[in-house]
């Protein structure tokens, strides 16, 4: 039987393999596939401390990595595009595996980057309402000192 190292690696030239046929929802798919593998694959590699390489960045780690895309074809442009594609899900993926100690240690963000998203798109929301808000009391007072909309410009209405 192989070393789980060697099974983790033979995964993903099989699903990059794979993807580079595919497009669409079978090819998200199979990236959200290759993203779990390619955490599977840090926890073989480890920092100076003994750690897994969570964060991917030991050379080691790297150099393999590249070697896997090499090994499925892939050209050092259709390999970055490809990290590019599952960077986020292996961001949100290695974010559910480590203790909550060692994402400190990482300074890895416990939220997701889709919560994130969300909690900017709330905060820009709120702070628009405010400033709508706002504006109604501006635009009211000056009716008010103005006796209506005289003095307003039609650019202002």
């Amino acid at each position: 039987m192989a070393d789980p190292k060697q099974h983790v690696e033979r995964e993903i030239v099989r699903i990059l393999r794979a993807a580079r046929q595919t497009t669409g929802e079978r090819r998200t798919i199979l990236l959200r596939d290759l993203a779990e593998q390619m955490v599977d694959l840090r926890e073989h590699y480890q920092v100076p401390s003994g750690d897994p390489d969570w964060t991917g960045r030991t050379g080691v780690y790297r150099y393999a990595v590249r070697e896997l895309y090499a090994q499925a074809g892939y050209s050092p442009e259709e390999r970055k595009l490809t990290q590019t594609s599952t960077r986020y899900h292996v961001g949100n993926l290695v974010r559910a595996r480590v203790p909550q100690e060692t994402a400190d240690a990482l300074g890895l963000e416990r939220t997701t980057p889709q919560d994130r998203n969300r909690m900017r798109t709330r905060r820009d929301r709120d702070e628009l309402r405010e400033l709508l808000a706002e504006a109604r009391e501006l635009l009211a007072a000056h009716k008010k000192t103005t006796g209506g909309a005289q003095g307003i410009s039609s650019s202002a209405r």
